[in-house]
């Protein structure tokens, strides 16, 4: 019969209609199921490799433990989705939207998320190496013990040398204090996406946790996406031989540094 149609899946299970299906453990292998309404659709343990998904609208639908390797999820609504612990490795999610979606325990290996919106995306636990995240929108995604090497830019060595030498340069070329002196704020975008220096960033908060802020901000002007998670985390990502000490003292905070530098301490092995 060739790839089964939205058509051809209605008729086969004997369903009205796709929306709040049960389709739980079926093998939809290869399907085109583009435009689909699978609204709260069950598709728990089902077999979706390489289905044409795209454009979709699975708006809660439920994919837990599905397989979904290979499939095309471009353009397809996911938001509040189910999908922890399927397997999506390969996966076309470009430009779809994954509001809420909990992606909890994911195999999202070398993933598309081209231009995908994340927003307070459950990523925990996610395998996120070799993916795709250009232009893509991580704000409030939760990563934690997520294995992000591949994904979101972790800096080698020398990239990160390059970066403790800036900073230390934009810490000595300018006199502020590193202590908490003011929040965030004085009218400026909490993004700070259009700033530079250390030096502007500082003007707006004075704390020690701003070698982390500066790397967020240098990144943000890379349009590297894990600028748009937090500071702290795309610190650690830009400059992890510090991560422990973005809230130390600033006599703690600039010795390391220059320990770094210098060699007396050796940066952390990736």
């Amino acid at each position: 019969m060739g790839k089964m149609t939205a058509t051809d899946v209605l008729e086969k299970y004997k369903l009205k209609r796709l929306s709040e299906a049960d389709l739980s453990g079926c093998d939809l292998a290869g399907a085109d199921l583009r435009y689909a309404h699978l609204h709260g659709t069950n598709f728990s343990g089902a077999n979706l490799t390489a289905t044409n998904l795209s454009a979709t609208g699975l708006y809660r639908a439920d994919l837990h433990d599905a397989n979904l390797s290979g499939a095309d999820l471009s353009k397809a609504n996911l938001g509040g989705a189910n999908f922890s612990g399927a397997n999506l490795s390969g996966a076309d999610l470009s430009d779809s939207t994954l509001r809420w979606t909990n992606l909890r325990g994911a195999n999202l290996s070398n993933a598309n998320f081209t231009e995908a919106g994340l927003w307070e995306t459950d990523l925990s636990g996610a395998n996120l190496s070799g993916c795709n995240f250009s232009r893509a929108n991580l704000s409030e995604a939760d990563l934690s013990g997520a294995n992000l090497l591949g994904a979101l830019g972790l800096a080698s060595m020398q990239e990160e040398m390059e970066m403790l030498i800036l900073l230390r340069k934009e810490i000595r070329e300018e006199s502020f204090d590193l202590d908490m002196d003011q929040w965030h704020g004085r009218g400026k975008d909490d993004s700070h996406l259009d700033m530079y220096s250390f030096a502007t960033f500082l003007d707006t908060c004075g704390t020690t946790h701003c070698g982390a802020g500066f790397c967020q901000v240098t990144l943000a002007r890379r349009k590297n996406p894990i600028a748009l998670i937090s500071a702290k985390v795309a610190g650690s990502y830009a400059i992890p031989s510090m991560a422990r000490l973005f809230y130390a003292e600033k006599g703690e905070f600039i010795a390391y540094l220059d320990d770094l530098i210098s060699g007396k301490e050796p940066l952390l092995q990736r």
